[in-house]
């Protein structure tokens, strides 16, 4: 599908981002300890390694950031859309964050995914795959995994199939 907002980050290891030399700072994060294991340790770079999902060092890294850094995010899973959602949402432009997805980054694959339930607005994490059916976490609604993906709620749309047939 040409035309689907499915993510294809650029990146599939750590090696193939190329640092801007222009950038004022450069701001690594890394999602799990596998991924903190493939970037290592890095001379210039400032690297945060998130505990999980609830970890606030994101928040607490991006709070001196300003015009001119570069932001690379590390990790598998629905775990870099988040992390790239949070930058975004903390005034970064998409030029200024690379995406480097170890579990191959085309987002069709299977894996972890985060859906956005349509009926409901709330997110449920799943291992679904796309035209795949859910039941959403927040409404109880069988959902069907469509192929648009949100970049601002880092999730895959998901909607009711039968929404429109009446009862």
């Amino acid at each position: 599908m040409a035309t689907t907002t499915v993510p294809r980050w650029q990146a599939t290891a750590f090696t193939d981002v190329e640092f801007d030399e222009a950038a004022s700072h450069h701001l690594v994060v890394t999602t799990d300890e596998e991924a903190a294991e493939h970037v290592g340790d890095l001379a210039g770079v400032s690297v945060v390694r998130l505990a999980g999902p609830e970890d606030d060092a994101l928040a607490a890294a991006l709070r001196p950031a300003r015009v001119g850094w570069r932001f690379v995010v590390v990790g598998r899973g629905a775990a870099p859309a988040r992390v790239r959602a949070a930058i975004i949402a903390a005034g970064a432009v998409d030029a200024e964050v690379t995406v480097v997805d170890l579990g191959g980054g085309d987002g069709f694959s299977p894996g972890e995914r985060d859906v956005y339930c349509a009926h409901c607005h709330s997110v449920t994490t799943t291992f679904a795959g796309i035209d795949e059916s859910l039941t959403c976490s927040g409404c109880g609604s069988p959902l069907v995994v469509y192929y648009h993906f949100s970049r601002r709620h880092h999730a895959y749309l998901g909607f009711h199939p039968d929404a429109e047939e009446l009862p």
